[in-house]
């Protein structure tokens, strides 16, 4: 099972320096097995702007 990043719903977004948005959230790094293995930044309108911009370059 890959690594997922998990944001806590009672997490409460900041500023995201790039967007500007209050999307920017401070998530888990999981291993398949559960294991926690570190903290990282996450901007969900970011995430999102990236992925339909591969999509419109069909990659």
């Amino acid at each position: 099972m890959p690594n997922r990043v998990m944001i806590s719903p009672d997490t409460s977004p900041i500023p995201c320096e790039r967007c500007g948005r209050d999307t920017l959230y401070v998530a888990r790094l999981v291993s398949g097995e559960g294991t926690l293995l570190g903290q990282v930044m996450v901007c969900t309108s970011c995430r999102q702007d990236r992925r339909a911009q591969r999509s419109r370059r069909g990659g």
